[in-house]
């Protein structure tokens, strides 16, 4: 099987060398998710610069069955063409391009037009340090949008809860985590999987939650927590006879390291499928040790979305483990 293992314990906050206090503009910010506006002189733009911007923003998401890029740029304007209205898009780039620069930088502001918006700003002194720039940096510009869009998406997913699937999650896992509002809980016939399920016509999305004795250092090993992962959603399974939930073998995994309200998360993604029928899409699966209790606590996202685009969908997800303690 294709796999890719990395570890990485980073927060790409770092790279921003200056973070403008947020404002409170009256104006709605405009533009759908993951869509970003450029603010470039035009020259610049059309001398290369527009192929590093596209291949950086719109780098593919990992673990997803189909291509989807992390931010679709949905259009260019110099400084002096922009109106009121371009001002307004929720996530901006902005790449300031002058002999002041001294060097290639990045700046991030919060609501400064309209809200919610997210301005990245690249200063730079010529067009060549600003490729440069966005060559080496351009997973971490995504981070930083990234943060906007999953800040405005928890901000929706409050207005919502699930205070009783809340509170049965916090009593089999011992993690405290918003659940917005139409989840219900599954049945899998195995008392130590919990299943929440938020079922639609064409679309589901799904949460696991289950924990795992820790007995050694191998337990946190991307080969170990698949395993493990795998031996779980075994129990899980349709109406077609002898089905059963698994981690696609035919895809790749991702795995990484992060830290999140000062607690360790060990991140898995790829695809799963269920054996003997015909389901199947993205995951994200999150994973803690507990020292107190010397277990392994894993929450599981996965999503089924066959005629969508999934990276929304995802991420209305994943982003909700930011809200666990």
């Amino acid at each position: 099987m294709k796999r890719i293992l990395t570890i990485v314990i980073a927060c790409c906050m770092a790279l921003a060398s200056c973070t403008t206090k947020p404002q409170q503009p009256s104006k709605s910010a405009i533009g759908s998710p993951y869509e970003a506006f450029v603010i470039c002189d035009n020259d610049a733009w059309n001398s290369g610069l527009d192929s590093v911007v596209y291949r950086a923003v719109g780098a593919r998401v990992l673990g997803l069955p189909r291509p989807e890029s992390y931010f679709y740029v949905v259009d260019q304007m110099s400084q002096g063409e922009l109106t009121t209205m371009e001002r307004k898009y929720g996530n901006i780039l902005s790449i300031n391009i002058s002999p002041a620069n001294s060097e290639a930088g990045v700046m991030v502001a919060d609501n400064v037009y309209a809200r919610p918006q997210t301005i990245v700003t690249v200063n730079a002194p010529t067009v060549d340090a600003a490729k440069q720039f966005i060559e080496e940096h351009g997973g971490e510009i995504c981070g930083l949008f990234e943060v906007g869009e999953r800040n405005r998406s928890l901000v929706n997913s409050r207005r919502s809860s699930s205070p009783i699937l809340m509170e049965e999650l916090k009593k089999h896992i011992g993690i405290d985590m918003h659940i917005p509002a139409g989840f219900s809980k599954a049945n899998s016939g195995d008392r130590s999987l919990l299943w929440f399920m938020r079922d639609y016509e064409k679309k589901a999305q799904y949460i696991f939650a289950f924990e795992t004795e820790y007995t050694d250092e191998k337990d946190l090993t991307g080969e170990w927590l698949e395993r493990m992962i795998i031996n779980k959603l075994a129990v899980v399974h349709t109406d077609k006879p002898g089905s059963y939930m698994t981690i696609s073998q035919s895809a790749p995994i991702y795995f990484s390291a992060m830290e999140i309200n000062d607690r360790v998360w060990f991140e898995m993604r790829g695809c799963w499928e269920v054996k003997f029928d015909q389901m199947g899409g993205p995951f994200v699966s999150f994973s803690t040790l507990d020292p107190e209790s010397q277990t392994i606590k894993t929450i599981l996202f996965a999503l089924y979305a066959p005629e969508e685009m999934q990276r929304g969908l995802m991420g209305e997800l994943e982003y909700l483990i930011y809200t666990a303690k």
